[in-house]
């Protein structure tokens, strides 16, 4: 039996894991699991999964926590690391934003095996987390649909005679409207996705094209390609995940409805294969798979990460913040969709590459991004 440590509990990635473990018990066991601050649903979970240890990493519900649950509270300061040194056999880092960065270098570091629904560990600090992996051993499994696909179709061929690596796209919310229907769409249209049920930050992302450009990063260092070998389609559907084009002319893709549940999965229990309720699909029934380009125009997000993943690692970091910040604005209704790429533009074209050493260095230097957002924002 494996045990588990999920950082997120109660998040999308996180229930879905859950789900997994409810379909399996004899697999798995819960060691942690760390929530933000919907501390009613993860009691509810630690009912039901009897784990360990809980916690919440906000300050104003761990009192309330420490009174209701019935195992051991981790401190809110450290619970995503704590969660991480009670040594489970894998942890699930399917928290939000660079908070990931820290569990996630430590999990390597002490040689446990990860699976990473989190993008910006390996966007803001991709080359300290491959170093960490390299000299533990530990393994670095993918949760994002695309990149499990793509890893699904690189485990069975050989990486060096991998031409490129094609990340498909939904498309997002906007996906068929034109640029100035989109100009004036509010965050509340930008949520409404057609094929996948996410938290609010990504499907802002998914809306905007940042969620393929950040993937794109994140492929150069989980596959340890060129970015130039990264590129992205749009493909409504949702059924085919991702590809591989290979030197020969072959092309390897994974197929499935949307859900998480299978990376999920595949995740805990490479090399294995559980089953799961997933529908299955029905070639017969399929009437179509489409694809088109990815216009850049109407997306300038994806092409800003393009560039960016070409260029010094620390940009990406700058990219990054940035666009947290402007993502919030926009849910928040205080900006537009295109004033979240015009800013994330500015910021670079004003920023000068920094050496990153050490994860210190990364969320350091992501913290003064956001200051300096916010004061030229006049929001400080």
């Amino acid at each position: 039996m494996k045990s588990i440590s999920i950082l997120g509990s109660t998040g999308s990635i996180g229930t879905q894991t859950l789900e997994v473990v409810r379909r399996h018990p004899d697999k798995f066991s819960v060691k942690a699991l760390v929530a933000n601050s919907n501390v009613d649903l993860l009691l509810r979970q630690a009912e039901e999964f009897y784990p360990e240890y809980v916690a919440t990493s906000s300050t104003d519900r761990y009192e309330e926590l420490k009174s209701r649950a019935k195992c051991k509270v981790l401190p809110p300061e450290s619970a995503l690391t704590d969660a991480v040194a009670i040594l489970p056999d894998s942890v699930v880092v399917a928290c939000t934003g660079i908070n990931g960065l820290r569990p996630t270098m430590l999990a390597l570091e002490l040689g446990v095996d990860v699976a990473i629904a989190n993008k910006e560990t390996l966007v803001t600090a991709g080359t300290l987390v491959n170093e960490a992996r390299k000299k533990s051993k530990a393994n670095l499994f993918p949760v994002d649909s695309e990149h499990s696909a793509v890893w699904q179709s690189i485990n069975i061929n050989r990486p060096c005679d991998i031409d490129s690596i094609i990340l498909t796209a939904s498309g997002g919310a906007f996906r068929n409207m034109s640029r100035e229907q989109i100009a004036v769409a509010k965050a509340s249209d930008a949520l409404k996705h057609p094929n996948w049920a996410m938290g609010k930050k990504i499907t802002v992302d998914c809306a905007t094209m940042m969620n393929k450009g950040l993937e794109i990063i994140e492929a150069k260092y989980l596959f340890d390609v060129p970015a130039d070998k990264v590129t992205a389609v749009i493909h409504p559907e949702s059924i085919i995940h991702s590809m591989v084009s290979y030197v020969d002319g072959a092309v390897v893709a994974e197929l499935s409805h949307p859900s998480m549940v299978i990376p999920i999965s595949y995740a805990l229990t490479y090399p294995e294969r559980l089953d799961t309720d997933v529908k299955r699909l029905d070639f017969a029934s399929l009437s179509s798979l489409t694809f088109r380009e990815v216009d850049r125009e109407r997306f300038p997000c994806i092409a800003i990460a393009e560039e960016v993943a070409r260029s010094h690692p620390s940009y990406a970091v700058c990219m990054n913040a940035v666009n947290d910040v402007m993502v919030d604005r926009y849910l928040a209704d205080k900006a537009g969709f295109y004033d979240v790429s015009d800013e994330i533009q500015r910021a670079l074209d004003g920023f000068c590459a920094v050496d990153i050493r050490c994860v210190d260095d990364v969320i350091a230097l992501d913290e003064e991004i956001r200051v300096k957002t916010a004061l030229r924002l006049g929001l400080k």
